[in-house]
C-alpha cells in the first residue's frame, strides 16, 4: 500500500498519479507496464515514485482496490436485497456490473486484469473474511478491513450447507471463480466479435450458478 508520504501529498497530485496508473495499466498488463511511463504521465521524478510506492505492483493493487471498494459495497447491497440469499445476490450483482466491466470507462483496465489473472490477482479479487488479510492489504483504512465482516453478516447462513466462516470463504471462492471465468470468456468473445451482447455473459453466469445450486446430475423420476 502507499506510504504515508503519498497520503500527505495534495489531493491533486495523488489523483494525477492514479490517472497515470489508469492510463498505463489500461494500455498494458501489470507485467508489461512501465514505471517510466507512469512517472512521465504523472509529471513526477522517478525517484519520487519510490517515496510513494514500493513498486509498480504496489500502485497497481492500490488503484484496483480503489475501484473495487464500491463494487464490494454493491455486492453486499444485492445480497441484502435478496434477503441473504448468496446465489441470488451474486446473480443480481453480476447482472448489474457486467456491462460496466466489459464496456465501462475502466473496461481496458479490467480486460488486462482478467485476461492476465494470476493467483495473487485472484486472491485480491475474492472477498475475504480474514481480519489478518485485510490488515495486511488495507492497514491505512479500518473501513476496508471491516468490509469482509459486513459481507459475511449479509449472508443468510441457514440457506447454505456451511459450518463456519472458513467454509463460507470456500463458497465465495467458488462464486468468484464463476464470475472471473465468465468475464474472461466474455472478453474473448468480444475480441472475436465486437458486437457481442453482454446478455450472453449473463445467461452463461446464471447457468453456472444454477449448476452450483442444484447440481449437474439429472434427478431420477420420483426423487
Amino acid at each position: 500500500m502507499p506510504t504515508k508520504t503519498f497520503f500527505h501529498l495534495p489531493k491533486e497530485k495523488q489523483q494525477r498519479l492514479l490517472d497515470a496508473a489508469k492510463t498505463e495499466f489500461s494500455r498494458a498488463s501489470l507485467r508489461e507496464a512501465s514505471i517510466a511511463n507512469i512517472v512521465k504521465l504523472a509529471e513526477i521524478p522517478r525517484g519520487s515514485f519510490y517515496q510513494y510506492f514500493e513498486d509498480k505492483e504496489d500502485l497497481y493493487f492500490y488503484y484496483f482496490d480503489n475501484l473495487r471498494r464500491d463494487s464490494k459495497r454493491d455486492l453486499e447491497k444485492e445480497i441484502e436485497a435478496a434477503e441473504g440469499d448468496l446465489v441470488e445476490g451474486f446473480d443480481r450483482y453480476f447482472t448489474k456490473m457486467i456491462s460496466e466491466i466489459l464496456k465501462g470507462p475502466n473496461a481496458a483496465f479490467y480486460k488486462n486484469l482478467f485476461m492476465n489473472m494470476d493467483y495473487r490477482a485472484s486472491d485480491r479479487v475474492t472477498p475475504s473474511f480474514s481480519k489478518e488479510k485485510y490488515l495486511k492489504h488495507h492497514s491505512h483504512s479500518r473501513t476496508k478491513e471491516e468490509m469482509g465482516q459486513k459481507l459475511f453478516e449479509s449472508v443468510d447462513h441457514q440457506k447454505l450447507k456451511i459450518k463456519d466462516t472458513r467454509e463460507l470463504g470456500l463458497v465465495m471462492q467458488l462464486m468468484m471463480s464463476i464470475v472471473i471465468s465468465t468475464i474472461t470468456n466474455a472478453y474473448k468473445h468480444i475480441g472475436e466479435d465486437p458486437t457481442y451482447d453482454t446478455t450472453q455473459a449473463i445467461a452463461d453466469f446464471q447457468l453456472k450458478i444454477e449448476w452450483l445450486k442444484y447440481g449437474i446430475y439429472k434427478q431420477k423420476e420420483g426423487e
